[in-house]
């Protein structure tokens, strides 16, 4: 029975979980999509391109859309439970609340597992693929906007010219370059080929010349020198950030977890970026964990719904997601001000949020329903009735 049980309740929780995944990221994403149309503006995005930058920024929202949909996937199947008496019937039985945690339990380590995953593996993986994406696009670009015969001033300080370009390799022939980024002394290069290059390591896009000459104008010095091979490292015109995230610096977002630990031992705890390096790591442990806690406090949330009423452990799940976010916030940044250990500072929002859950775990377990739950129950009750068409939680005929 007890087997049969959990799979059912599991099978229950799974349905509306995938159902609130895919509304909480499309609501999430649509957030950083209009800093993304200039990307897909400026740089001519194609389909194939924008379907590649969407999954890159997948893993970020996964740390904020799974920990929800999994707490909201509990509250909604469990009170679905309640209203059809289900939860009646199981206690008639002898089966409480502490006998339904189990499968509750396998859905939060499944889903926190899977932000833990998110957070070490594909958020690093996805950074450096995305600003791999961008140099790729800024070189082709580049290397679409010169033609042959004319000169290019489309990239900052720098002017190209080019006689032909083999359209099989790509290769630049009989190349111009005047690079004013130097200030008194610009450069003034000549080349019997080029050709564009992206370094997804050092997130650059450089022009590789071959066989030519290199002037430079110093006041009353100037140099003539002859090169067999010279690199030019290109500035890349904006847009350079995606949603405030910068796409031509790996950042901490790129590093993972044993990176970020080396940054640290680097430039030291105390340091501006070795704290920055050890909030990070500690961030990505902590907000998975946080999403099993909040799993968990689902149950006894659902629990609270009477059949013949309308249900709050939504609305009250939602409200608690949000406060312990503000917490996790304020941890954040005590710790970044020094005034806490970054540690303290980092999971003193899972441990509230875990004593909390704990607490009421056991006060819905005995069917006692917290006084300020209560309270905050018949408050929201009695506002939704003065709705038009609502009375004492139920529609009118």
């Amino acid at each position: 029975m007890p087997v049969l049980l959990y799979i059912y309740i599991a099978t229950e929780i799974l349905a509306p979980f995938f159902a609130s995944f895919l509304i909480i990221n499309a609501i999430l994403f649509l957030g950083r999509l209009v800093p993304l149309l200039n990307v897909i503006f400026d740089f001519g995005v194609g389909t194939g391109d924008f379907l590649r930058l969407c999954a890159y920024m997948l893993p970020k929202l996964m740390m904020f859309s799974i920990p929800m949909a999994s707490m909201t996937a509990v509250i909604v199947a469990m009170t679905r439970m309640v209203n059809d008496n289900e939860i009646m019937a199981l206690k008639a039985t002898g089966i409480g609340l502490l006998r339904l945690l189990p499968p509750v339990i396998v859905i939060a380590l499944s889903t926190s597992l899977l932000t833990y995953f998110s957070a070490v593996t594909l958020i690093p993986q996805g950074t450096l693929a995305m600003k791999s994406l961008f140099l790729q696009m800024a070189q082709e670009k580049i290397d679409k906007g010169i033609q042959p015969g004319q000169f290019s001033e489309g990239i900052s300080n720098v002017v190209l010219y080019i006689d032909a370009v083999d359209h099989e390799t790509r290769q630049w022939q009989g190349v111009y370059v005047s690079d004013m980024r130097h200030g008194d002394a610009p450069l003034t290069i000549v080349a019997k080929t080029g050709r564009l290059t992206a370094q997804p390591e050092n997130m650059l896009i450089s022009l590789t010349l071959t066989d030519g000459t290199l002037h430079r104008a110093s006041k009353d010095i100037t140099q003539t020198i002859r090169f067999d091979r010279y690199q030019v490292n290109l500035p890349i015109k904006t847009p350079t950030e995606i949603g405030g995230t910068s796409v031509t610096e790996v950042g901490k977002n790129g590093l993972n977890q044993k990176q970020l630990l080396e940054q640290v031992a680097t430039h030291g705890p105390k340091s501006p970026l070795g704290l920055s390096m050890l909030i990070e790591y500690h961030t990505r442990m902590a907000l998975p964990v946080g999403g099993f806690i909040l799993t968990i406090l689902g149950l006894p949330l659902a629990m609270l719904a009477r059949p013949g009423r309308r249900p709050l452990g939504v609305p009250l799940g939602l409200l608690l997601f949000v406060i312990y976010y503000i917490l996790f916030t304020a941890g954040r940044t005590i710790a970044e001000s020094g005034h806490l250990p970054v540690a303290a500072g980092i999971w003193l929002s899972n441990i509230l949020i875990a004593l909390f859950t704990i607490m009421l775990t056991r006060q819905v377990a005995r069917e006692i329903t917290p006084l300020f739950l209560a309270r905050l129950s018949d408050t929201a009750l009695a506002l939704l009735a003065r709705l038009p068409g609502i009375k004492n939680g139920e529609k009118r005929p």
